[in-house]
């Protein structure tokens, strides 16, 4: 049952029209400990939400003191990443449901739309779509 039918009054009555008032009581005092649960949450939720925002605010401002740009940071993080990482080449290559070309360098899992393709095909070796080098 969705929360929603609750709050209109007809179903709330119909709902607890075999309860007694012990009973009702009852479910009250739950539903205050709940709404004081998820009250809690929330007002956390708002605080994390104001520090962020208030943190974010001082880099900003930090950056505005030493004359750098939001520009600047972005282009340190590009390289920074860029030096770790170098791209492997693609193994596999084939083309998906849709008929784009895909390519795959053969780490990790094969990916789901190559998986798909090779059930579409009855395929069930990976090294069908070896891209075979011309040297």
């Amino acid at each position: 049952m969705d929360y929603k039918y609750l709050k209109n009054y007809r179903n709330l009555k119909a709902f607890f029209k075999d309860a007694s008032s012990e009973d009702i009581q009852f479910i009250i005092s739950k539903l205050t400990e709940f709404y004081a649960e998820v009250k809690n949450k929330e007002e956390q939720a708002e605080k994390l939400e104001k520090a962020r925002i208030q943190f974010l605010n001082g880099v900003l401002d930090s950056l505005d003191d030493h004359n750098f740009t939001v520009e600047d940071l972005m282009a340190l993080k590009k390289t920074s990443v860029r030096e770790n990482r170098t791209r492997m080449r693609p193994r596999y290559m084939y083309y998906d449901l849709d008929g784009n070309e895909c390519l795959w360098s053969g780490q990790g899992k094969i990916p789901k739309a190559m998986r798909q393709v090779m059930q579409r095909d009855g395929i069930t070796d990976k090294n069908h779509y070896l891209i075979k080098d011309s040297d």
